[in-house]
């Protein structure tokens, strides 16, 4: 049965509400869930990631964003908790084992926003190439202009750690800037699936070594916390430029703040560990960029990702991690 059959059910019976608890209003288009559930007979209430005006009722699904953050406590506000409807992709915010054990399921939105994180990648990766990182007032009313001698992608071997949505979208983007060789590292993909012959799929250890700019789109899991360690920066070459637009936590900053002066790495963080939290370290560093977690910032993908992830609840199509 899905979501909305069983909806309707217990409407029917009379034994519960109709209405989705939006945690994050202010985040989330609130005309976009109108018009998604427009002609099924649910409604929505704003309320907050505190949940302060839950009390008393019986709400069984809410829509959140990364912000609200969903543990064993939260059937003490929702004792009839059975969907959980995640206005984006990654699903570190959610503890997907309680909510196995605890018989709710969990909708996300895969795919909705890899035109823009692919976009963003190929944007800060041009940036960093072209040396725009530099600019100062007095380097322009100077003229320094040679300050700013930079390189081109045709000249980069690209390393993508990660080939799902993002990570494809990212190589058909970059391909007609006419990179010579895509590295590819993703224990989920067969070469057999991949027929572009400028793609290698390798080892995580052989990208790192022979790529000179690496981009990482993997989800934050327990098999990918820190992932990148200083055994795996370490095989950098010098002068790699690496970007995660990813999650925070697949790289240790730690291990990144002892070797980026070490082999002159540019590192762009569009996430961090402590997210919302910045390290002062990161943001003082002249070899790190860090942006507030924008990459998905689109107005097409911030709707879309509301769109498809009130979809896959009404078509009661679970989340997928990777």
């Amino acid at each position: 049965m899905s979501p909305l059959a069983l909806h309707n059910t217990l409407i029917n019976g009379g034994k519960m509400s109709s209405i989705i608890y939006v945690t994050e209003p202010e985040a989330i288009d609130l005309e976009v869930v109108k018009q998604s559930l427009n002609g099924t007979g649910m409604k929505f209430v704003s309320g907050d990631v505190l949940f302060s005006n839950s009390e008393g009722q019986d709400y069984d699904t809410l829509l959140i964003r990364s912000a609200t953050k969903v543990g064993s406590t939260i059937t003490e506000h929702f004792p009839h908790l059975k969907h959980i409807i995640r206005a984006g992709v990654g699903l570190d915010n959610v503890d997907l084992g309680y909510c196995k054990e605890a018989d709710i399921t969990v909708y996300n939105a895969p795919g909705a926003n890899a035109d823009a994180v692919s976009e963003y990648v190929v944007a800060v990766m041009l940036y960093a190439l072209r040396k725009l990182n530099k600019l100062s007032k007095e380097r322009i009313e100077t003229w320094d202009r040679f300050a700013f001698r930079g390189s081109s992608i045709r000249e980069q071997t690209i390393g993508i750690v990660g080939f799902g949505n993002i990570g494809r979208l990212l190589y058909e983007k970059l391909n007609v800037f006419s990179a010579p060789q895509f590295l590819v590292h993703d224990p989920y993909v067969s070469a057999e699936s991949i027929e572009q012959k400028n793609i290698s799929l390798v080892s995580l250890d052989e990208l790192l070594e022979k790529s000179t700019v690496v981009s990482l789109h993997l989800p934050l899991v327990p098999e990918t916390a820190h992932i990148i360690n200083a055994n795996k920066l370490s095989l950098l070459s010098d002068g790699t430029i690496l970007i995660n637009a990813a999650r925070g936590g697949i790289v240790d900053e730690a291990a990144l703040l002892r070797c980026v002066e070490d082999k002159a790495l540019t590192y762009i963080a569009d996430v961090v560990e402590s997210e919302p939290r910045v390290s002062k370290a990161l943001l003082e560093n002249e070899r790190i960029i860090v942006t507030p977690h924008i990459a998905s910032l689109t107005s097409f993908s911030e709707k879309e990702m509301v769109r498809q992830a009130l979809d896959n609840f009404l078509k009661s199509v679970p989340a997928q991690v990777f």
